[in-house]
């Protein structure tokens, strides 16, 4: 498959964030807001047999998601997660198909939020942590158009994560298992980040698998099908970059994007993460 620019369905680097074997100190918390896009977009990966999936009409997605963590004692820390999208249904692509299958319109709404907590098992200078993640289900659909915000299903993951610290050099990798209701496939979540930070700036380098296990049997409407989102059986294996610049102790600045290596039913689009946190320790 040609290597394209993509960022997954469930931002990446939010997802690395939250599977980071170093708990906040007690009562210690980071709170981070981001706004991420997918530009226009006319085709989904399809990897099984190395294809593309054209669409009917272009479509963009925009993501504003504000993701936290605390510290509810030195070795748990309590994470959360809230987006918000805003997709649109652009204008129809008379290459792909003979005529428009969907309506053209916006939607804006909640996708999955989700609620987690993390422990350590092992502190010192290597690190072990397990992780326990409960995505909500988001029911935000329009049939006319065939947008959706999220999985409508609830979603289980634990996670096992490792790394080491190492003045200014930090590594880290886990994996996990996830389990989704309403018929949805569950699928094995694993990955790694290494970080090296000059002057007030990290460099890292991040990689993240998403696997379907292809068990489920949810039947979806057809325009939610055309449009690739949020359906099942939804997978990508990614190499990417992100940079974080720390102002001072207290807050900085984050931006990253993705390669796909592999991918399944998520977009073939460049896609951008920019933010800015605060936290405190």
């Amino acid at each position: 498959m040609k290597k394209q620019l993509l960022i997954g369905l469930v931002f990446i680097s939010f997802s690395l964030a939250a599977q980071s074997p170093w708990p906040r100190s007690k009562a210690g918390f980071f709170v981070q807001a981001a706004w991420q896009t997918i530009p226009t977009y006319n085709d989904i990966f399809e990897s099984k047999n190395d294809l593309n999936i054209p669409l009917d009409r272009e479509v963009s997605e925009n993501t504003f998601q504000l993701y936290g963590e605390y510290g509810l004692s030195s070795g748990t820390t309590l994470t959360a997660s809230l987006p918000v999208r805003f997709l649109k249904n652009g204008d129809y692509i008379p290459n792909n198909y003979a005529s428009p299958e969907t309506r053209e319109g916006t939607l804006t709404g909640f996708g999955n939020a989700s609620l987690g907590i993390r422990r350590a098992i092992l502190e010192g200078t290597m690190r072990l942590t397990a992780a326990l993640r409960l995505d909500f289900p988001s029911t935000i659909y329009d049939d006319a158009t065939g947008l959706r915000a999220g999985y409508d299903a609830w979603t289980v993951q634990p996670t096992i994560s490792t790394g080491m610290g190492l003045g200014r050099v930090y590594w880290f990798a886990y994996g996990g298992y996830g389990l989704r209701t309403g018929g949805f496939s569950h699928y094995v979540n694993a990955g790694g980040e290494v970080g090296l930070k000059a002057w007030k700036c990290w460099f890292i380098g991040f990689s993240e698998l998403i696997y379907s296990l292809e068990n489920g049997d949810v039947a979806l409407p057809l325009h939610n099908r055309i449009k690739n989102l949020y359906v099942d059986k939804q997978g990508w294996w990614s190499l990417g970059a992100k940079s974080i610049f720390e102002a001072n102790r207290f807050w900085g600045i984050t931006a990253s994007f993705a390669g796909a290596g592999w991918a399944q039913f998520v977009p073939k689009s460049p896609g951008i993460s920019l933010g800015v946190y605060f936290k405190w320790d």
